[in-house]
């Protein structure tokens, strides 16, 4: 309940320094975020299935008939909120009027009053220490899970195969898998995205995921070969792992999200592949959404302490991400597991391991 109050205090806080009267939280990120990684979601392309409803003074949990049992039940119970309840063929609008009437009322979304969720958003950038906790066990958790599923792809298997392998082994530890990329030999080189298909494996597969669980996302991709990998192949991972290190090392308090894109792109010309930095977005930062933003030069974002990122580098045909937090100044890379293959990279004088090709 104490992460929960934290939060809604961030929020009355910000309903101050506006001249709001009253929030209303209505996407899946942000009950995710605000209840400490309960869920209300049932179908995962729309909004959250229950409403947050902040004011001055209470917090109400808007749930109709088919939803405020098991909200009120398994998802809420004990953090303080006051349950608005109503029938599924009801007004929803009509039940909240008394609740709202007079009153400024903003929310995320634009269910009510204005839609503010780029000021909302901000909230959940620097985690809280029980956030801290849950990244640290689901990264490692989730990577050794993809990794296991990974070592165990055949040479003949579908990419469908692969990507069913992983989204049951990871849905049956409790996690969500709202991104799940899979591709084998060219269709490996030929797209930056690419959704599995009936395309078997020869040579070459990559798997690159966005899990969840209690809300917060890993991110992570990881490359498997069967033989030895061909020299141009290693050519590029060589280069792909030193952008995603000075991506990483540049991510300190303080400095913009534009100047560690920077500090990226200049790699990728360095290492000869500048064209290939404008076929894929880099990442950026990350909490409950699987990007709270990608980062273009456009971006106004600065990067805090408390904060967590995945930053996602492409080169044809090969890939680094992983997900990290930023903490006390440093980087601390929460899906990482010490039982992968390990390119050392160094960038301007610091060093650091970045994922390789396992060779099956």
């Amino acid at each position: 309940m104490r992460e929960t109050e934290e939060k809604i205090l961030r929020v009355r806080e910000l309903m101050e320094e506006k001249g709001y009267d009253a929030v209303v939280l209505n996407t899946n990120e942000n009950f995710f975020w605000i209840t400490g990684g309960k869920s209300a979601f049932v179908d995962k392309s729309g909004p959250a299935a229950s409403k947050i409803l902040i004011t001055k003074d209470k917090c109400y949990a808007v749930c109709n008939s088919s939803e405020r049992y098991r909200v009120m039940e398994e998802e809420l119970d004990g953090l303080g909120f006051e349950l608005i309840g109503y029938l599924w063929h009801e007004d929803e609008g009509k039940i909240l009027e008394p609740y709202l009437k007079g009153l400024k009322v903003v929310s995320d979304n634009g269910c009510y009053g204005e839609n503010k969720g780029s000021e909302i958003q901000p909230l959940r950038y620097i985690l809280t220490d029980e956030e801290i906790t849950r990244f640290r066990q689901i990264g490692p958790e989730s990577t050794r899970i993809l990794e296991e599923c990974v070592r165990q792809i055949k040479k003949g298997e579908t990419e469908f195969e692969i990507a069913g392998r992983i989204t049951g082994a990871l849905m049956a530890k409790g996690y969500q898998v709202p991104v799940c990329l899979v591709a084998a030999d060219d269709r490996l080189k030929k797209f930056r995205h690419p959704i599995p298909t009936a395309n078997k494996v020869e040579k070459y597969a990559m798997a690159a995921i966005c899990a969840q669980k209690y809300g917060l996302t890993i991110s992570i991709s990881r490359i498997v070969s069967f033989g030895e990998v061909d020299e141009d192949k290693m050519k590029r991972l060589k280069a792909v792992v030193k952008a995603d290190a000075a991506y990483i090392l540049s991510t300190v308090p303080g400095v913009t999200a534009v100047s560690v894109l920077e500090a990226g792109k200049a790699v990728y010309e360095a290492e000869g592949y500048g064209p290939d930095f404008d076929l894929h977005h880099q990442g950026g930062g990350l909490g409950y959404p699987t990007r709270d933003y990608c980062t273009n030069f456009a971006c106004t974002e600065v990067v805090h302490d408390r904060q967590g990122f995945s930053w996602n580098p492409t080169i044809a045909g090969v890939k680094a991400e992983d997900t990290f937090l930023v903490i006390d100044g440093k980087q601390e890379i929460v899906s990482h597991t010490g039982e992968w293959v390990y390119e050392e990279v160094e960038y301007k004088g610091q060093k650091i391991l970045r994922p390789g090709i396992l060779v099956l």
